[in-house]
């Protein structure tokens, strides 16, 4: 499987779920570059001086929130996908990312538990359409053995 996003990174106070989700993308694709941070402060401070294709976070982690950082990336206009993942998904988030999604182009979430497979997806897939809509995905398990 090949993606658009050479360089992603990974911001989750789970280092098991960080490093899982690091290595199931690696394993699909080979050649992208993955940095994990397990702090909203940290990855912050890797986007002042790193360019990053994709972001995938966590909501709620120590630092700033997912939200705090979605936040920067759009105040700074930086051209970076987005992948926020909550295990406390609810009406409100899902309202406040809609309201974020028109201030950037490419907002999307996923809701813990979640299937790996349903991640890889939205990182592998060229498909637009999530584009124009916030759409939870909702699974039952953490993590499975990706291939």
């Amino acid at each position: 499987m090949k993606t658009r996003y050479n360089k992603i990174l990974i911001a989750d106070d789970e280092e098991d779920l960080s490093w899982s989700i690091s290595k199931s993308l690696k394993r699909s694709d080979d050649l992208i570059e993955v940095q994990c941070v397990n702090r909203g402060d940290e990855a912050l401070q890797l986007l002042k001086t790193t360019k990053f294709d994709l972001v995938i976070s966590d909501i709620r982690m120590p630092g700033i929130s997912g939200l705090e950082l979605l936040d920067e990336i759009i105040s700074k206009k930086l051209k970076i996908s987005v992948i926020l993942m909550t295990a406390y998904g609810t009406p409100e988030i899902e309202r406040e990312l809609k309201h974020k999604l028109s201030k950037t182009a490419d907002l999307r979430y996923i809701e813990k538990p979640f299937d790996i497979h349903d991640l890889k997806r939205m990182v592998f897939d060229d498909d637009d359409a999530h584009e124009d809509e916030i759409l939870p995905v909702h699974s039952h398990t953490v993590c499975s053995n990706a291939r």
